[in-house]
C-alpha cells in the first residue's frame, strides 16, 4: 500500500483496515500488545510510597484509566470516575482493575502521591518514540501557564490558596511538551529556568522565553548547557533597551536593508482577517558599540522585529528588540522569534480550550500538575493523529473518540504504529 500524502492523511475505510491487519490491531485484546502495554509496563516503574499489603488499586490501572478517560473527552476528577464506571467492563479486558472500580477521590489521592518527575519522564519518552526522527535545530519555548482554577481567595472558613503554576518547556520539532517545573507564581519563573533546562537536551538547540526572564543568570545557563538563545529585551533591562532603541534608528534599520556589512534581513506579510500584517527582521554581528556586552554570554548578534499593521484605516507599527547567541543566520533568527508563542498557541491554549483545565478546581497542587501532565500526554497523541482525522479540532476528536470508545482506542493505537513504522 502506497503511503498516504503528507497532505491528506486521512485514509479510507480499507486502506484503515489493511493496516490494522498488517500491525495486528484488529480488536481491543491486541491493544495491550501495541503501545499501550509499553506504557503500561514503564508506568510499573513509577515510585508508590502507599503500604502494599494495604493498596487496593494499583497505581498503573489508575494512571491509565485516566489517560483513556482524558483521551475520550474527561476533564475532571468525576468525568474520570463516570467514564470507568460506564466503560469498566470493556476496561477489564486489558486492565488488571483489582478492587473494583475507584471513587472519585482515590484518583485525586493516588494522583497526588505520584512523583510529577518521574511520570513526566515516563510520558515524554512515550510520545518521542512516535515523533518524526531530524537533524534540525529545535526551537523550544519557556512559558509559564497559571491553572486559576486553583485558586482560593481567604474566606473565614478557608485561608488563601494560591493557584498551579507551571513553567513550560514546549518542542517545536516534536510538538510535545518536553518538561514542566512547578513554581510558586509568575516573577519566580526567572529562577526557575536553569533548573527546567537541565530536564531536556538543550546542546544545538535554541530556546527562547519572554522579556521578563532575560536575565544573565539564565543566559548563562543556556550556554553552559551548549545550547543558543533568541531573547527579547524591554524596559526591565532599563539601558539595555533604552540603547538598542537609540541604536535601530532608522538610518540603521535602512543601511541593513540595503545589505550592510555582518547584518541580514528579512521580510514577509500576511493577511489577518481585515490586517494585513507586514513583518521586518534585522539582525546584525555589529556588537562592539555597546560597552556591557561581555555581561550577556555568547552574545554574538542583536535584531529588531518591526510589525507594521494596516487595517485600511490606519497603520500601527510596533518594534521589539533581541539579543542572541547566533551568528548571522536570519532564517533561524527569524523562526526562533515567530515559534515562540507555539508554547502558548500549541499547549496553554489548548490546556484551556480543548481540555478545560482552568475549569479544575481541584487545590491539591501535586494531583493537579499530575492531571495536567496526564492532559499534555493526550494533547501529544492527539496532534499526533490528528492528519488521519483530515486535520479537524483536537476538541472535535475528542467527542468523536467518545461515540466509540473501542473502535477509538484501537485506531489511535493503530495511527501511532503506522506514525512509528513510516517515520512520517
Amino acid at each position: 500500500m502506497a503511503k498516504p500524502s503528507k497532505k491528506r492523511f486521512e485514509l479510507s475505510i480499507r486502506e484503515i483496515n489493511y493496516i490494522k491487519k498488517q500491525l495486528g490491531i484488529t480488536k481491543i485484546e491486541d491493544v495491550d500488545k501495541a503501545a499501550m502495554k509499553r506504557l503500561k509496563e514503564k508506568l510499573k516503574t513509577l515510585t508508590d510510597s502507599r503500604i502494599q499489603k494495604k493498596t487496593k488499586f494499583k497505581i498503573w490501572d489508575i494512571i491509565i484509566c485516566t489517560i483513556l478517560a482524558v483521551l475520550f473527552n474527561a476533564n475532571d476528577w468525576e468525568d474520570i470516575h463516570d467514564f470507568v464506571e460506564t466503560h469498566y467492563k470493556w476496561l477489564r479486558e486489558f486492565l488488571l482493575t483489582t478492587g473494583g472500580i475507584p471513587c472519585t477521590k482515590t484518583y485525586e489521592r493516588v494522583f497526588a502521591i505520584i512523583d510529577s518527575k518521574e511520570l513526566e519522564s515516563i510520558f515524554t519518552e512515550f510520545l518521542l518514540t512516535f515523533s518524526i526522527s531530524s537533524t534540525d535545530n529545535d526551537i523550544i519555548n519557556l512559558d509559564g501557564r497559571v491553572n486559576r482554577g486553583s485558586f482560593r481567595n481567604e474566606t473565614s472558613y478557608n485561608e488563601k490558596v494560591k493557584p498551579l503554576n507551571v513553567l513550560n518547556a514546549y518542542s517545536n520539532k516534536y510538538g510535545i511538551c518536553l518538561a514542566s517545573e512547578q513554581i510558586d507564581d509568575k516573577t519566580n519563573e526567572i529562577t526557575a529556568i536553569p533548573d527546567i533546562l537541565k530536564i531536556f537536551n538543550v546542546k544545538g538547540n535554541v530556546i527562547t522565553w519572554d522579556a521578563l526572564n532575560t536575565q544573565t543568570d539564565n543566559v548563562e545557563a543556556v550556554v553552559g548547557l551548549k545550547g543558543d538563545y533568541v531573547v527579547p529585551i524591554k524596559g526591565n533591562q532599563g539601558n539595555f533597551y533604552n540603547d538598542l532603541i537609540l541604536y535601530f534608528d532608522e538610518k540603521k534599520l535602512e543601511m541593513i536593508k540595503a545589505g550592510q556589512t555582518r547584518t541580514a534581513y528579512l521580510d514577509y506579510k500576511e493577511k489577518r482577517g481585515e490586517n494585513i500584517i507586514y513583518y521586518e527582521y534585522y539582525q546584525t554581528e555589529d556588537i562592539k558599540w555597546y560597552f556591557d556586552r561581555k555581561k550577556w554570554e555568547k552574545l554574538n548578534s542583536i535584531g529588531l522585529v518591526k510589525k507594521t499593521i494596516d487595517n485600511g484605516k490606519e497603520t500601527k507599527v510596533e518594534y521589539r528588540y533581541y539579543i542572541s547567541s547566533l551568528f548571522l543566520n536570519i532564517e533561524l533568527f527569524s523562526k526562533a522569534i515567530r515559534n515562540h508563542w507555539s508554547v502558548e498557541n500549541k499547549l496553554h491554549w489548548h490546556l484551556d480550550f480543548t481540555f478545560k483545565q482552568d475549569d479544575n478546581t481541584t487545590v491539591n497542587k501535586p494531583a493537579l500538575m499530575n492531571l495536567e501532565l496526564v492532559k499534555k500526554l493526550c494533547l501529544g497523541i492527539l496532534n499526533k493523529v490528528k492528519p488521519f482525522y483530515n486535520n479537524i479540532s483536537l476538541r472535535r476528536i475528542r467527542k468523536i473518540l467518545s461515540y466509540n470508545f473501542e473502535k477509538g482506542l484501537v485506531d489511535i493505537m493503530c495511527y501511532l504504529s503506522l506514525i512509528q513504522k513510516s517515520n512520517f
